[in-house]
């Protein structure tokens, strides 16, 4: 054994932490108490805002920052706004051309909600534009607004996700991307046309995933200091544990959507907080329904080169319907993304039923453990699928795992609690089925290591560390060698430690509600 210590604290971690999937009596009055509020909007934000959310594995951080956010560091980096297309630009501004400095105009009412409204689908249901297009249309306008803040970006997440006590965040970002991008515009190295093995230690790309990694530790740098992390007074943000998914735009020509590719492998291969990556942009855009087979085929043999980063692969997939897109581009993303990029994970997947065979599709993801990114909010703007023509309960009767997740919570000025309520109202779920989301949020995240968990849904969890529940009497008289493979298997497993965190937050939540029925 470790030490006399050690073995005391590994004894009551697991006497607190772990269950034996059974009901306890804490956990059977904060089950009673959701029932009593679920009718109750007010009461049920409340109790879902504290209830413990594995984590969020679908966020794209330029799309999780309010604009209020955006429009206070505009103006303190002396940036401008147009006020035709309501974008952010880079000085000089000019108020006689209508690109007056953001710091002018950052008290007035009229201007700022102008803002407000451009950089979200805040009121897109009023508008002449789609939400669709105002959705994807945010993004230029913002984006210039986040150069140099972008640790102030992961202190905004992940303050807020402390806040709805969320454990842990997998953040899409580019860093890098537009570098990338660059790099295969100014010559020919990068033709599709040239066998991919060609490529694989590309000296540019390899050299730019270096600079990349040196901006991610500057970045983190600035998160920290700015939630004074290590500090006293440190902001809870400090303790969520953040990964990043290398996000690739896939609207680009071949080449440049090739090179953002091998830098996103590169990055995973080389820094352990690159934990994925993920292809983003309108998936009904012409360019991506034109090179979608190649850009999954792509993925796939590019895995090959980098085995470390083959289980890291997660896509938007089947973010399209019916008069969106020809019925020719229905029903078929979901699975190409599967057997031709090797996905692990699926965002959205909302298509998933125009799929000839989706039920045996369905059955197939659940033996695989394939996880559904589920995006209630935007699937609705963005699509127009809510209710009952979302997908989600057909994912849950053939045993899909499905987790929550926000997309774009500054876009949509949302948070994850609020898509959580919205699924206990639209799908009357269970306290079970909140619990089970949950877990699944950390049991298929891309950390490394082995779940804690052999099932989401009861809380069983694996043999090395099943002792049973405090006061049950079965923690008593543990042998050492059995808390000794429990500890060695918590060590090494990241996965699994965070997973024991939730499961023991879960405990704490619940033994608030006794004196609430």
């Amino acid at each position: 054994m470790k030490s006399a210590q050690s073995f005391s604290f590994v004894l009551l971690v697991l006497s607190v932490i772990f269950g034996n999937g059974g009901v306890t009596a804490a956990e059977l009055d904060a089950r009673l108490y959701f029932q009593s509020v679920r009718r109750d909007p007010a009461l049920l934000r409340h109790f879902l805002y504290a209830f413990p959310k594995g984590g969020e594995l679908h966020n794209h951080l330029d799309g999780a920052i309010y604009a209020e956010s955006y429009i206070r560091w505009a103006a303190e980096d002396g940036k401008c706004i147009d006020l035709e297309s309501y974008s952010v630009t880079f000085a000089p501004c000019d108020a006689q051309a209508g690109r007056p400095a953001v710091s002018a105009v950052r008290y007035d009412a009229d201007v700022v909600n102008r803002i407000i409204d451009a950089f979200s689908i805040r009121n897109y249901e009023r508008r002449e534009v789609s939400g669709h297009d105002q959705f994807f249309s945010t993004f230029r306008r913002f984006v210039p607004a986040g150069v140099g803040r972008e640790g102030h970006m992961l202190a905004e997440s992940s303050a807020r996700s402390a806040r709805q006590n969320v454990i842990y965040l997998e953040l899409l970002q580019s860093w890098g991307m537009e570098q990338a991008r660059q790099l295969a515009a100014d010559g020919a190295e990068f033709n599709p046309g040239r066998p991919l093995s060609e490529l694989i230690r590309h000296p540019g790309i390899e050299a730019l995933a270096a600079a990349t990694i040196l901006k991610l530790d500057a970045i983190e740098q600035q998160w920290r200091t700015v939630l004074a992390c290590g500090q006293e007074h440190a902001d809870a943000g400090c303790g969520v544990t953040v990964r990043y998914l290398a996000q690739v735009i896939r609207t680009f020509p071949r080449s440049q959507v090739l090179a953002q590719t091998l830098l996103a492998y590169h990055l995973i291969e080389k820094d352990p907080r690159y934990v994925g990556l993920n292809f983003v942009a309108p998936e009904d855009n012409p360019v991506t329904l034109r090179d979608y087979r190649w850009q999954m085929e792509m993925i796939g043999e590019l895995a090959g080169h980098f085995p470390a980063a083959k289980d890291g692969i997660t896509l938007h997939a089947g973010e399209v319907d019916l008069g969106l897109v020809p019925p020719e581009h229905l029903g078929w993303h979901i699975r190409a993304a599967l057997d031709l990029a090797g996905a692990r994970r699926i965002g959205h997947g909302t298509d998933i039923l125009y799929d000839p065979q989706a039920t045996q599709l369905m059955q197939r993801m659940a033996e695989q453990g394939i996880l559904v990114e589920i995006n209630l909010t935007s699937s609705e703007a963005i699509l127009g699928i809510t209710g009952d023509r979302h997908p989600i309960r057909a994912y849950m009767k053939y045993n899909v795992p499905v987790a929550l997740s926000t997309d774009d919570e500054g876009v949509a000025r949302i948070d994850l609690t609020h898509e959580y309520q919205r699924a206990v109202e639209t799908y009357k779920l269970s306290y079970n089925d909140l619990k089970y989301l949950s877990r699944n949020a950390l049991a298929y995240s891309f950390l490394p290591g082995e779940s804690l968990l052999e099932s989401t849904y009861t809380g069983k969890i694996v043999d090395q560390c099943d002792y049973g529940r405090a006061g049950t009497g079965a923690d008593e008289g543990l042998e050492e060698d059995k808390v000794e493979a429990c500890l060695e298997f918590m060590f090494r497993n990241e996965k699994a430690k965070l997973q024991a965190e939730l499961e023991r937050r879960f405990e704490e939540f619940e033994a608030g509600y006794p004196q609430k029925r």
